[in-house]
């Protein structure tokens, strides 16, 4: 396994922020989850089965704080995206993480939910016009600002904290201390699983639980384009109409493990913790567990279940059976608010995640003849193209399939690429980094039961497929 690309060039680690600056990637990735899994796929599973499954809930967010870990790890101590450094590794990952993400979020499973919310909030229309919609204000807020991530991020700051805590109350109102110590139970309830399940919609749930799929390693991106640790000399996605785009690196850089670069570090890796561990990890579980109690305790008594195009709607009972027709639209705002960030970082996700491949491979390492033809175009301009082309597709998509059903396929091909690229994180975290800066031995013990699972899972849905 030779490395193609350039050597990463020498300079010093910068100083970690302020925290009010370092927190937002973890905000943005349990956005991710809350519109997915907790909002989507959990309610439906709860509702039909019991809470005795939270315990696959838990281990499924728990698995992708271990893999954002990880991903943050390499991007702090080289700037580099997950896709390059993979890349210099074995360089046919470069073609197979951009088919992945093709295959795997042109699906627009969330316009479609969000066509159905706002159907039923305002009462007129069709559920195709209103995800058009959606889909058209993806792009009008993607082009009002001057920083892509900046804008998302501060977006998500107001929605995710918004709408959990509105779930407390709620929950606080609503769920009683016996409901809670059931869901808890079903929290330890390892390894049990209800007669029919569906095992293709629970694994695809537990790959949502989190962010799953290739939006884990697009952590990569996000801390960069925050600036965070090396990424600070890489530069950023610019508008390129309201602003002068920045000039981007192709690839990365590295540190010398001096006393004054490795006292930064521990920092950086301090406010990594708590953004990914405090805010994905913890407040996305809980925000998890309430939703899938009050779905449980308000739906399973009218004999609801959230699924096929009104997955999100039915959901707006949990505010409805305490706070009347206020509580009802109520929720289906904040639903709509939720689904649509996910709807809106899915698509930067992928647009960042292709952009970013077709620029550093444009530039430099082994497809460069292949692709030499986007040289002249920068990353933001890649970038904003791009995500105007996958909005254009995602609205041609819409009539075709329902929303449970995209986003358990989505789920299910992502769960593979986790297979693949869990255990090469591992490898290039404990190889291609300085001693100082890999991860200690319980770390790699815990990645390398996650890369065990998902493998597991990968080999399970193919044999079953082929079967």
């Amino acid at each position: 396994m030779t490395d193609q690309y350039p050597p990463l060039e020498i300079r010093e680690l910068p100083e970690a922020p302020s925290w009010k600056n370092a927190i937002g990637v973890g905000i943005v990735v349990m956005g991710l989850a809350i519109g997915t899994g907790e909002l989507i796929m959990w309610p439906h599973l709860i509702t039909k089965y019991g809470l005795g499954l939270l315990w696959a809930a838990f281990l499924g967010i728990t698995l992708q704080w271990f893999i954002n870990h990880e991903v943050a790890r390499h991007e702090l101590a080289t700037g580099e995206s997950f896709f390059t450094s993979s890349a210099r590794v074995f360089k046919w990952f470069a073609p197979l993480w951009l088919l992945s993400a093709v295959i795997l979020y042109i699906w627009p499973g969330w316009a479609a939910a969000m066509g159905t919310t706002l159907k039923e909030l305002f009462g007129f229309g069709s559920y195709l016009a209103w995800a058009w919609a959606s889909l058209g204000l993806v792009l009008v807020l993607t082009f009002s600002g001057k920083v892509a991530y900046v804008v998302l991020e501060k977006s998500l700051k107001i929605t995710v904290p918004s709408f959990f805590v509105l779930l407390v109350i709620i929950s606080f109102l609503t769920l009683s201390p016996q409901q809670i110590f059931t869901a808890l139970k079903g929290v330890l309830n390892f390894g049990w699983l209800p007669e029919g399940i569906d095992i293709d919609v629970l694994l695809g749930a537990i790959v949502f639980a989190g962010a799953g799929g290739l939006l884990n390693t697009c952590v990569s991106l996000w801390y960069r384009d925050k600036q965070a640790g090396m990424g600070k000399y890489i530069g950023r996605i610019i508008n390129p109409i309201t602003a002068r785009p920045e000039a981007v690196a192709s690839t990365g850089y590295t540190f010398e493990p001096t006393q004054t670069n490795l006292s930064r570090w521990k920092r950086w890796m301090l406010f990594m913790k708590i953004d990914q561990g405090l805010i994905f990890w913890f407040l996305g579980f809980v925000t998890l567990l309430l939703l899938s109690i009050n779905a449980h305790a308000v739906l399973v008594p009218r004999g609801l279940v959230p699924e096929g195009l009104n997955v999100a709607v039915v959901q707006a009972y949990i505010f409805g059976d305490k706070w009347g027709e206020f509580g009802f639209n109520l929720f289906l705002i904040m639903a709509f608010l939720m689904l649509f960030s996910v709807m809106w970082t899915v698509i930067d996700a992928f647009t960042r995640i292709v952009s970013d491949i077709i620029f550093v491979n444009s530039h430099v390492g082994p497809f460069q003849k292949y692709l030499s033809w986007t040289k002249r175009f920068s990353l933001s301009q890649l970038y904003y193209a791009l995500i105007v082309g996958l909005v254009i597709i995602s609205a041609t998509l819409i009539p075709f399939k329902q929303p449970l059903t995209l986003l358990t396929i989505s789920a299910a091909l992502g769960g593979i690429t986790m297979a693949i690229y869990t255990p090469m994180i591992i490898y290039i975290n404990n190889r291609r980094l300085p001693p100082q800066l890999r991860p200690g031995w319980i770390m790699n013990l815990l990645m390398a039961f996650t890369s065990v699972f998902y493998i597991f899972f990968a080999i399970y849905l193919i044999v079953d497929k082929l079967g």
